[in-house]
């Protein structure tokens, strides 16, 4: 299949539930169309989601359990920086873009930008903010905080590399510690709304194409593993079903069982089945339907010709939704245009 093909069939498969582009947002307002993807993460290495405390990993009660809590930044973050490298291997970013210090508001033509959402940092900035149109919830692990959570103490060492204080002529005492994150998994709901088909590839590309979460003194930088849970559309009205209302409908005899991926993956499946039937405006995508969509997407992905493609036709929407929002195209702009 071309990447034009591919994009079809995405159309065809979420009919209703897409935008042509994104300017239309600018030009008509939103509409009431939902894609939510429920993403089940899996621990690989031991990972530290740090707090302000760097002894603390949050945590909260549900029916009467303990159970790891993440922000949502910690995930989005890293995906967003995803995007970005890819917009860099093709030369798709305006000169002089750095991540969250945006200088002007001519900084604001590029993908990530637009569906990420962003603001200009600049002093003299008139641009208004962009608001995100891909929604991170906090993630929740299923397994108990306790059997999950492990703390950890570190020695700081000497120059020397022990822990002799040759001025003192004594072992030193300086210890930290810190909590991992050093198995299980973490159900999170990811939620696109108003986006064009390329935006959906992109949006859920760099999700199963992000492995790095987590403060840079985690065991192994690659520490998660993503997979698709299930996918739901709905419209006029949001999918009300989240993480936490699945973690705490789970039974302890239902957590128990959560070994392995498979089993842990049919538990919250069919959960998240069993809420969702409440309400009648919720399509759950068949599971065939599911497979081909991951499947287009990790084909793009895999292929440069295709991925180029892919964001060369974002950043056309890009800059077009940037121009619909009236900011005018600088003669810096310009400069990177002609270059691409």
């Amino acid at each position: 299949m071309s990447f034009e093909q591919k994009v079809n069939r995405l159309k065809e498969i979420f009919d209703g539930y897409l935008i042509k582009e994104p300017k239309e947002i600018i030009e008509n307002g939103y509409r009431g169309i939902y894609i939510d993807i429920y993403v089940l993460r899996k621990v690989v290495s031991p990972v530290i989601f740090r707090n302000t405390d760097r002894t603390e990993l949050t945590y909260t009660a549900l029916n009467g359990r303990l159970h790891v809590e993440v922000y949502s930044r910690k995930f989005k973050a890293p995906e967003k920086i995803t995007g970005i490298k890819i917009l860099k291997e093709f030369n798709m970013l305006p000169d002089g873009y750095f991540y969250n210090s945006l200088e002007d508001e001519n900084m604001l033509r590029n993908s990530v930008s637009v569906l990420y959402g962003d603001t200009v940092t600049g002093k003299e900035a008139e641009a208004p903010a962009i608001p995100s149109r891909i929604l991170y919830t906090w993630a929740i692990s299923p397994q108990r905080y306790e059997d999950v959570a492990e703390e950890k103490t570190h020695n700081a060492l000497s120059e020397m590399g022990t822990m002799w204080d040759p001025k003192e002529g004594r072992l030193r005492e300086t210890l930290f510690k810190n909590i991992y994150m050093n198995r299980g998994h973490l159900l999170q709901l990811v939620t696109l709304y108003n986006v064009a088909p390329e935006e959906l590839v992109f949006g859920l590309g760099n999700i199963l194409h992000t492995n790095t979460y987590g403060a840079e003194d985690s065991a192994n930088q690659r520490n998660l593993k993503n997979d698709i849970l299930l996918i739901t559309c709905s419209k006029p009205f949001e999918n009300p079903v989240t993480p936490y209302e699945v973690i705490e409908n789970l039974t302890d005899d239902e957590i128990s069982k959560m070994t392995n991926d498979n089993d842990t993956r049919n538990i919250l499946q069919g959960k998240l089945k069993d809420l969702i039937s409440k309400y009648a405006y919720v399509k759950v995508l068949e599971e065939r339907k599911t497979a081909e969509v991951l499947e287009i997407i990790r084909s793009i992905y895999s292929n440069n010709e295709s991925l180029e493609v892919l964001v060369t036709k974002l950043n056309d929407y890009a800059k077009e939704f940037i121009s619909a929002m009236g900011v005018k195209e600088t003669e810096s702009t310009k400069r990177t245009k002609k270059r691409i």
